[in-house]
């Protein structure tokens, strides 16, 4: 005969299985995401985006989903990096994804530096046939020390065309992806 006291010391232990078949799955359907995409960066966008309205996707599973879909933290293209390490949680309401970092960060993208704030959102939108994040906010460009905040980055593989927001001014830098 079993009792709740037994059912209990077999919870970890059950909890423990039932969250490395969650983070399996989900390592799994980001790499099918990824894989299936044009370039890696929209694949990560709709990563993002597939998940359930207002639910939170914690960032240990972005880590853990991005590292496994890579091969390890240095494969992950700058970008990527830029816009998912260190995250607390994602929540996607409608096309707007919001993400929560632990702290600000800054990584380095070939020659420039891209810094994210605690806070993070951009609205995601297909325009003229390309993905495109816009209304981005939370997001710096920095290039000879000049930091700027990004506006909009539209996706044309092989190339990324990345907006700042310079007030009347809209400059717009070609990368590489």
């Amino acid at each position: 005969m079993t009792c709740d006291c037994c059912a209990r010391e077999k919870l970890p232990e059950q909890l423990l299985q039932k969250l490395t078949e969650v983070e399996q799955d989900l390592t799994h359907t980001a790499q099918r995401i990824v894989k299936a995409a044009s370039d890696p960066f929209s694949g990560v966008i709709r990563f993002l985006e597939d998940r359930p309205e207002n639910t939170s996707l914690h960032g240990y599973f972005v880590d853990r989903a991005l590292v496994d879909t890579f091969g390890g933290r240095d494969q992950i293209p700058g970008l990527i990096r830029a816009i998912a390490s260190h995250v607390r949680h994602v929540i996607r309401h409608a096309n707007v994804i919001n993400i929560v970092n632990e702290h600000p960060t800054a990584e380095r993208w070939g020659q420039y530096v891209i810094k994210q704030t605690e806070n993070m959102r951009f609205e995601i939108a297909v325009e003229k046939g390309y993905l495109t994040l816009k209304n981005i906010k939370g997001l710096f460009g920095i290039e000879h020390g000049i930091e700027l905040p990004l506006e909009q980055i539209i996706v044309k593989p092989p190339k990324l065309v990345v907006t700042a927001n310079m007030g009347l001014f809209k400059p717009q830098k070609v990368f590489d992806i």
